[in-house]
C-alpha cells in the first residue's frame, strides 16, 4: 500500500510537497489496514480539491512520471537522451535544480522508502531504505547512489544478489532499480513491480483509454461483477457484447509501410494480423423487450462509468492503487460517491485497495454523501502569486468529525483551495458598457503594432 508520496520541482510543485495516506484518526467504519505494524493504519482513499490550475493534476502526474521512470529508464531511455522531467518554469532557478520523487510503501509487511532526484541530463541521487518492525524504527540502507551524475552506488548489508555487477550496467540517465529489475535481481524486482503492476492511472476526462481494461475484465475475470455494477448505477443494461474487428486493408498497408520505413532492414510480415477497436454493444431491457445500442450511441456518463468499472473491480479484487485525474468527469455526483464508497467500505474492499483522486465535485465533502470522506482523507491545493503549488491537508484546520460541515466550510474558503476571482474586472467592464460615451471598439496603438491588448481594452473585445 502507498503510505506517502513526496515531490519537489515538478511542474507547479516547486517546493517539496507530501501526500500522506497514513491515518491520523481511528476509523472503525472504513477499510483501514495495518500492513506493517499495529500502530500505523493506512487509509483506503485520499481526495484532492483545489481551483483550476492549482496543481491537482500535476501531483498525480508526478506519481505517474515516477512510475514511468522506474519502468522505462533502463530499457527505453536512450543513452545520452535528455530526460523530459517538466521542472518548475516560473523562475530563473528551478530549471537548473534537480527534481525529486520519493514514496513510502508497505510491501509484504515491510516498510520501504524509495526515491531519486534527476535533472535534464542524469540521475543525481537514488536511494532505497527499509525499516525494521521494532518499536524504535531503524532505517536500513539497501543502496544509496550519489556523486557526479549519480556515478557512485553504495550497498547495505541487507541487499543480496549480484548488486555490484548490475551497477556496471547503469547509465547516467537510468535508474539502478530499473536496471536491477531488467537483470532479474529478485529482491529489487519486487519493488520495481509495485510501480509496474500495482498502480492503475486513469484520466477520467478520457475514459475510453480505460475501456480495454473493462473489456478484459469481462472476458477473462469478472463478467458478472461488471454487469452488476452497471445495473447498480441503474443504466438499464442487462448485457454487454464485444468482438474484435479487423483493421481495414488500407490502414493495414499503411502500418506495414510505416514499420518498414522505421526499420528498413527488417521487413514487416505480410501476414501480420492487426486488430482495430473492438465493436461494443449494450443490451437494454425495456418493458420486457431487449434492444441493442452501440457504444457510440450511449451517453458520455454511461461510457465513462463502463470504462472505469474494469480498473475499479480489478483494483478491489487484487489490492491495487487507483489514481484518478478528475473523478467526477461525466459522472453524476451520487455515482461518484458510490464509487468512492466501494473503496471505503470494508465489505467491498478487503484486499487493501486504495484510490487517490482529484475532483471538483464538492458534494463528496458533504456528510450526506455515501463517500464518507474523513478529515484525514481530504487535501487541498493552492497556487501562490509566484505560481508554485502548495498541498495542505484538512487536518491543518480545527475540524470536529461529524460536527463541522466541511462542504460548507470549503465553499466559504475556510480551508483555502478555492478559486480567487477578480471582481474588479467585471465592475470595470460593466461601467464601460453602461457609459454613454463608449462607442464602437477602437483599434489601439498596441493592436496596430501587433501587441496584445491591455487589460482595460478587453471589455470592448467582449
Amino acid at each position: 500500500m502507498l503510505l506517502r508520496f513526496r515531490i519537489a520541482n515538478y511542474a507547479s510543485l516547486r517546493d517539496e510537497q507530501e501526500l500522506s495516506l497514513v491515518a491520523l484518526d481511528e476509523h472503525s467504519d472504513l477499510a483501514v489496514r495495518r500492513p506493517i505494524q499495529e500502530d500505523l493504519s493506512v487509509l483506503p482513499a485520499a481526495a484532492i480539491y483545489g481551483g483550476n490550475a492549482s496543481g491537482k493534476s500535476n501531483l498525480l502526474q508526478a506519481l505517474r512520471f515516477m512510475a514511468t521512470a522506474v519502468e522505462d529508464s533502463h530499457q527505453r531511455w536512450k543513452p545520452g537522451e535528455t530526460i523530459h522531467r517538466n521542472s518548475f518554469r516560473f523562475d530563473g532557478e528551478s530549471h537548473a535544480k534537480p527534481s525529486e520523487f520519493s514514496v513510502d510503501i508497505a510491501l509484504d509487511g515491510v516498510h520501504y522508502e524509495y526515491g531519486f532526484s534527476l535533472d535534464d541530463r542524469a540521475i543525481q541521487d537514488e536511494w532505497l531504505y527499509s525499516f525494521t518492525k521494532q518499536q524504535r524504527r531503524v532505517r536500513r540502507v539497501l543502496f544509496e547512489r550519489s556523486g557526479p551524475e549519480g556515478g557512485s552506488i553504495q550497498f547495505g548489508e541487507h541487499l543480496k544478489g549480484k548488486k555490484k555487477a548490475i551497477s556496471e550496467l547503469v547509465r547516467p540517465n537510468s535508474l539502478y532499480l530499473s536496471a536491477a529489475a531488467a537483470n532479474n535481481h529478485p529482491q529489487l524486482t519486487e519493488i520495481y513491480r509495485w510501480f509496474e503492476r500495482e498502480i492503475i492511472y486513469i484520466d477520467a476526462g478520457q475514459p475510453w483509454l480505460s475501456l480495454t481494461h473493462t473489456l478484459h475484465e469481462i472476458a477473462e475475470h469478472d463478467r458478472e461483477g461488471v454487469l452488476s455494477l452497471l445495473n447498480y448505477a441503474d443504466f438499464g443494461i442487462t448485457n454487454v457484447r464485444h468482438e474484435p474487428q479487423p483493421v481495414d486493408k488500407e490502414v493495414r498497408d499503411r502500418i506495414i509501410a510505416l514499420l518498414t520505413a522505421i526499420n528498413p532492414d527488417r521487413h514487416a510480415d505480410e501476414n501480420l494480423e492487426l486488430q482495430g477497436p473492438p465493436k461494443v454493444d449494450f443490451v437494454h431491457r425495456v418493458k420486457g423487450q431487449e434492444y441493442t445500442l452501440p457504444l457510440d450511441s450511449e451517453s458520455s456518463g454511461t461510457r465513462s462509468w463502463f470504462a472505469l468499472l474494469g480498473p475499479i473491480i480489478h483494483a478491489l479484487s487484487t489490492g491495487k492503487l487507483v489514481v484518478v485525474d478528475e473523478l467526477n468527469a461525466f459522472l453524476h455526483p451520487l455515482l461518484a460517491s458510490k464509487l468512492v464508497k466501494l473503496f471505503q467500505d470494508p465489505h467491498f474492499n478487503n484486499k487493501g485497495a486504495q484510490i487517490v483522486f482529484n475532483a471538483h465535485d464538492v458534494t463528496l465533502l458533504s456528510p450526506l454523501t455515501e463517500a464518507g470522506l474523513k478529515r484525514d482523507q481530504i487535501w487541498f491545493t493552492d497556487r501562490s502569486s509566484d505560481g508554485a503549488t502548495e498541498l495542505h491537508p484538512l487536518t491543518r484546520y480545527r475540524v470536529r468529525e461529524g460536527l463541522d460541515n466541511v462542504f460548507r466550510g470549503y465553499l466559504l474558503g475556510r480551508y483555502r483551495g478555492v478559486p480567487v476571482f477578480d471582481d474588479s474586472f467585471l465592475d470595470r467592464a460593466l461601467a464601460r458598457q453602461n457609459s454613454p460615451h463608449v462607442g464602437p471598439p477602437q483599434q489601439t496603438s498596441e493592436a496596430k503594432a501587433g501587441k496584445p491588448a491591455r487589460a482595460e481594452t478587453l471589455p470592448h473585445l467582449l
